[in-house]
């Protein structure tokens, strides 16, 4: 336990710290996060992160984010043009490993990059929008954390999803809701100006913002089960691997960008 903690305040400060500094030092911080999270969902798959695509993968996921700066030798490719690329690079190496390297390999790797790569640059043109904006999803996503985990504790009963993740249930699941949308009407009052143009607005997207983080972390669930593993890495001791620690934001990014929130 105390190592646990003692890792959430060391790599929480610094995330702090980069979010407040935010520019190109917290797009290149992001992508070396969405970098490790890449090589973490790779090495599920038995894909080492030494490999030729695991590597070709994971530039790809830095320029994806760095999309976000402001700097032109990276903005020169659009997103499309270089998931092409990348596509075509793949399966060229595929040829050339004399089926040492799948197809299924080939697509695991597209996927898990452009997943991880999208979300991430969605965050960094999150934080471009402005500091509250990130905090507001960042500690709803929080708060979505607390109220689950302590109100499933108290009230838990009925299990939400077995088969994933026996621990969570769907007192707890309403519970991290109910308490997400209270930190976003307090968030909102103390925010100097309207981060919304109206309460409704406020709170329909606290409620998406909550359950799809929730979602996203029985998402990353499920793929860990598939693949037989507790942790998606080691990298941060009591927490796990990067991929455990950001499986909500990945995962509500996109659909906040359907929603229009992220443009």
């Amino acid at each position: 336990m105390k190592q646990r903690i003692l890792t959430a305040i060391g790599f929480g400060a610094l995330y702090i710290i980069f979010i407040l500094i935010g520019s190109f030092p917290f797009a290149l911080f992001i992508a070396l996060i969405a970098a490790i999270a890449f090589m973490e969902l790779c090495a599920m798959k038995k894909i080492s992160p030494s490999s030729v695509p695991a590597i070709i993968g994971a530039l790809f996921v830095v320029m994806f984010v760095l999309q976000a700066s402001l700097f032109e030798f990276v903005k020169y490719l659009p997103l499309i043009r270089l998931s092409a690329i990348f596509i075509i690079i793949m399966l060229i190496y595929m040829v050339f490993s004399k089926n040492r390297f799948s197809f299924d390999q080939a697509a695991h790797i597209f996927l898990a990059a452009f997943y991880i790569g999208f979300s991430f640059y969605l965050f960094v043109q999150l934080r471009y929008s402005g500091l509250a904006e990130v905090f507001f999803v960042q500690i709803l996503i929080w708060c979505t954390d607390s109220g689950a985990y302590f109100v499933g504790r108290k009230l838990g009963k009925r299990k939400l999803s077995p088969h994933i993740s026996p621990n969570k249930s769907v007192e707890g699941a309403i519970g991290g809701v109910v308490i997400a949308a209270i930190a976003a009407i307090i968030i909102e009052l103390i925010v100097p100006g309207s981060l919304f143009p109206s309460w409704g607005i406020l709170l329909g997207i606290s409620v998406v913002i909550s359950v799809f983080g929730q979602l996203g972390d029985l998402v990353e669930s499920a793929i860990k089960r598939y693949y037989g593993v507790k942790d998606s890495g080691n990298i941060l001791p009591g927490h796990g691997g990067l991929l455990d620690r950001f499986d909500s934001l990945i995962f509500i990014l996109p659909i906040l960008f359907i929603f229009n929130v992220i443009g």
